[in-house]
């Protein structure tokens, strides 16, 4: 385990350092750091704090591109592992916020959208190299970032979705583990912005 600030470049830098000390050069990376602040844009007469907009932004954006950016790095420089030329595969994690973000979530929303905006380019990017770019967008299940949040806003989000989702159901936690682990598989299958019925994922899937 390497403890690491994704908004600052020097403990990034030595999460890495320290991981492939231990483990060798990665192949995969999955960024899944990400945060959240119910603030309106505007409420009784005090506007949103910018502060706490740009902190979102940094955690779940700009954090999430400093990673990849430095893991694409190290393995653009590795040997391919087919013959398709294949060196490695980046995983980013949004959410459905990035294109339905509820009241209070404009600096969530901001930064997830930000990440789904990014991946087309990077997959560009890194296409010649052999690094695949994907983003996962799920939808409202229990983790420690939802688990932290008042009962509620908890059950308010829950009562966004159509279709009757049990937050804390361990068989929907499961489906984030099994969707991230099949995008480690080699593949060409390319995707747009895709929902299931009942809203859980989105996925962005890009060769």
């Amino acid at each position: 385990f390497c403890e690491v600030n994704v908004t600052d470049e020097d403990s990034v830098v030595a999460g890495f350092e320290k991981a492939r000390a231990a483990n060798g050069q990665e192949r995969i990376v999955v960024n899944c750091a990400g945060t959240g602040a119910a603030m309106k844009t505007q409420s009784k007469g005090v506007p949103h704090d910018i502060k706490i907009f740009d902190l979102i932004c940094q955690i779940n954006l700009i954090g999430t591109f400093r990673v990849l950016s430095k893991a694409a790095a190290e393995i653009s420089k590795l040997e391919p592992v087919n013959e398709s030329g294949e060196r490695g595969v980046i995983i980013n994690t949004a959410s459905v916020a990035a294109f339905d973000g509820q009241i209070g979530q404009a600096s969530y929303s901001a930064s997830k959208g930000g990440v789904v905006g990014m991946t087309l380019p990077i997959a560009r990017d890194l296409m010649n190299e052999g690094i695949r770019v994907n983003t996962i967008l799920p939808g409202i299940f229990d983790t420690p970032l939802l688990a932290a949040a008042p009962q509620n806003v908890r059950d308010a989000l829950a009562a966004s979705v159509p279709v009757r989702v049990v937050v804390n159901n361990p068989v929907v936690n499961r489906r984030f583990h099994g969707q991230t682990s099949s995008t480690y598989e080699p593949t060409f299958e390319q995707l747009s912005a895709s929902r299931m019925p009942e809203r859980f994922w989105r996925v962005l899937c890009r060769k």
